[in-house]
């Protein structure tokens, strides 16, 4: 009976190693790491790691570090929005063209085959929008002060001498007059 066992036993280690030699292997209790029941292995090479950084797999890895394409296109969104926010006082001009470049070289890198293509052409066009909106701000307040920069000057004194609020009524009263007719300054 011991020689009939000692021969099962060899039997099934022969089977084993034909079927590990053929690539067959039985599935672990628990998949080994960079292994996913769902998935199988994790993918290895160029074009892998391209798609892994595309869609996340092994993001929070110790050792892996953001996507150059992905943080350009994070920045510029965001420099787009502080631009927008901020172009009323001019200052977002300036942001906007901080957002325009960021936004050009996240869209350069996605072309190149990496990511944030998408963010940077949203922060590449509310850049371009806060822009616009720091130039007209700054156009209409050139044009207004050109215009009616004398009457303003004349509101000004007029609103320091008076004493009452009556006489504070009466200045606005005719700058808001002047700002409706002919302008005074010569520029």
């Amino acid at each position: 009976m011991s020689d009939h066992s000692h021969q099962d036993s060899d039997q099934g280690s022969r089977q084993d190693r034909a079927r590990d030699s053929a690539g067959f292997t039985e599935p672990a209790a628990h998949p080994p790491s960079g292994h996913s029941e769902a998935t199988g292995p994790a993918p290895a090479g160029p074009f892998a790691d391209r798609l892994a950084a595309r869609y996340g797999r092994g993001a929070g890895r110790p050792g892996r570090e953001p996507v150059p394409g992905r943080r350009t296109g994070r920045i510029s969104l965001t420099l787009g929005v502080v631009a927008l926010v901020t172009s009323i006082a001019v200052v977002g001009g300036a942001v906007g063209i901080a957002a325009i470049v960021t936004g050009m070289r996240a869209r350069a890198h996605a072309r190149r085959g990496g990511t944030g293509g998408g963010m940077g052409t949203a922060g590449l066009a509310l850049g371009a929008l806060s822009l616009l909106v720091a130039v007209t701000v700054a156009g209409g307040t050139w044009a207004f002060y050109e215009r009616h920069g004398d009457d303003l000057h004349r509101y000004q004194e007029c609103r320091r001498e008076a004493r009452s609020p009556q006489a504070l009524d009466e200045c606005s009263r005719r700058f808001s007059e002047a700002l409706r007719t002919e302008p005074t300054s010569n520029g």
